[in-house]
């Protein structure tokens, strides 16, 4: 594998920005200089552009037309392909309620991708969003597939390819709910509440049983009240919940998510994109699983009845918005890249020597003008 080396940048550690050079090869970065070490017709000279760990989108359906419900390896590669030219780097591909047999098909060739070398972002694992939701907070997924969780079922998902699902959405309700987290968790699995209407209680008692992350956190779940926190309330005070947020500016207003993040701090909040198929496409009309919705001024919304369809976000833009929010490039790396990496057990997130080579260049307006993918240029402007 070629060595690369990126000099004159303004590489971006843990709590400080030096100017230096980065090393890498065999995939892994191999050393971090500070200063003009490296000779002048060595490397790429990035001219004091940023270089920061490559974004990772845990909560991600589709991109550039495809969707991972397309059931099909081609639309897992146009959306790797699309995303890497944002600065994502691993994203875990996203299922929707739907039919078991369809969710077992999609997440074969979910798992026939999985850590493979493609074109663009790697894809390390599923997310599987539904089926065992609320039918009150179904948001854009198919209630015609909405059922109780039960372990036999999931047991048929997990044996499907060990180590693939990594994240499992559900509404922690019902009487199979604790004992399906509980398995889900002593398999590895990271279980999320989401599209739940359960109460305070309820979201307290799934968190003993081994709830640790939080879906789209205010989309999708019973909201706060001073007099019933409902799930928001208890996302925001449980310090082992990870939350999920769009932050499109669409989905959560800039001061909730403010909220979120005074609640939570920045090491337990996790940016996603939730976005959908027509993400890098004109307006228009397009479909989200089997459900239609139709995309205008950014927004992508059910036709049905009007309620947001996942967003047409990307994380280079969301890494933008927490910046325009008054945190630091640091917090903004974290809630893009390190959390995710941190509680999915990747080798990535941070820079430095012998972690994975997943790296994006900024340019000073922070958009993203290179993305490197386990030490391959996979975009460059």
């Amino acid at each position: 594998m070629e060595k690369i080396i990126l000099k004159n940048a303004k590489i971006v550690l843990t709590d400080r920005i030096i100017n230096g050079a980065i090393v890498l090869n065999d995939g892994k970065i191999k050393k971090i200089y500070e200063g003009t070490v490296i000779s002048e017709k060595d490397g790429i000279d990035l001219q004091g552009k940023y270089v920061v760990p490559g974004f990772i989108d845990v909560h991600i359906h589709g991109a550039g037309g495809a969707d991972a419900m397309d059931n099909t390896e081609e639309a897992l590669r146009t959306i790797s392909k699309y995303i890497v030219k944002h600065g994502t780097t691993n994203f875990l591909a996203t299922t929707l309620t739907s039919s078991k047999e369809t969710l077992k098909e999609v997440l074969e060739k979910i798992g026939k991708l999985q850590n493979e070398d493609i074109e663009g972002a790697t894809i390390f694992g599923a997310h599987m969003e539904g089926p065992y939701f609320d039918v009150q907070y179904k948001g854009a997924q198919n209630d015609k597939y909405i059922t109780p969780a039960g372990v036999e079922e999931i047991e048929e998902y997990l044996s499907i390819k060990p180590g693939l699902v990594k994240l499992f959405s559900m509404a922690a309700k019902g009487e199979g709910a604790l004992e399906s987290i509980k398995y889900l968790k002593e398999n590895g699995v990271v279980v999320s509440v989401g599209h739940s209407g359960i109460s305070f209680e309820e979201v307290q008692s799934a968190v003993k049983a081994g709830i640790s992350h939080a879906t789209h956190t205010f989309n999708g779940m019973k909201g706060f009240t001073h007099r019933e926190p409902g799930v928001a309330g208890a996302v925001m005070v449980n310090d082992n919940i990870n939350a999920e947020i769009i932050f499109d500016k669409i989905h959560v207003h800039p001061e909730a998510v403010r909220l979120l993040i005074k609640a939570k701090g920045v090491d337990k909040v996790v940016c996603i994109t939730d976005a959908m198929c027509a993400t890098g496409l004109p307006a228009g009309n397009y479909k989200l699983g089997e459900l239609d919705v139709y995309v205008k001024d950014g927004q992508a919304r059910l036709v049905s009845n009007d309620s947001l369809a996942g967003s047409v976000l990307t994380l280079d833009k969301a890494f933008k918005h927490v910046i325009e929010l008054g945190y630091s490039i640091f917090d903004a790396v974290k809630m893009t890249s390190t959390n995710a990496a941190k509680e999915f057990g990747l080798n990535a997130g941070i820079l430095q020597e012998e972690k994975d080579a997943d790296i994006v260049v900024l340019n000073s307006d922070y958009s993203v003008n290179m993305t490197i993918v386990k030490g391959k240029i996979k975009y460059q402007i």
